[in-house]
């Protein structure tokens, strides 16, 4: 999986132990592990300046109408990360659960890495692996 891509997955589960449809974006991968983040298109008060809102009460990073195909003003949600196996996710995709929606611009998802990493939520093994797969813009 590269970073920057966008996919869909019909069926993605949240941390919380819901599932639902989500959008979510690849920050970086490794040994078969995958680190992405959800998104969101529901405002509840985050900035609408393009790029980091690290001083919003949640971290996120703003990608306004028709960034990569998006049809709705996105935030992505930097405060709340994903790992994936990399087979179960390439399973998913095989059987349509998953589909990928678009790549981000090299430049953009480098600030998204950037953005992400200077957050708190980071577990030591996921800034490594998104360290570790920087875009160079």
């Amino acid at each position: 999986m590269n970073p920057g891509s966008i996919f869909f997955d019909r069926n993605f589960a949240f941390n919380d132990g819901e599932s639902g449809e989500k959008l979510f974006v690849i920050l970086g991968t490794s040994s078969g592990v995958t680190v992405a983040a959800k998104t969101t298109s529901r405002n509840y008060g985050k900035g609408i300046t393009y790029g980091c809102q690290p001083n919003d009460r949640f971290h996120n990073f703003y990608l306004p109408q028709n960034a990569c195909y998006l049809k709705k003003a996105t935030w992505v949600c930097l405060d709340d990360f994903y790992e994936f196996n990399d087979s179960q996710l390439l399973q998913k995709r095989f059987s349509g659960v998953v589909n990928h929606v678009c790549d981000l611009e090299p430049s953009i998802i480098r600030e998204v890495q950037d953005c992400a990493l200077q957050g708190l939520d980071l577990s030591p093994a996921q800034l490594s692996i998104i360290k570790g797969r920087l875009v160079q813009p």
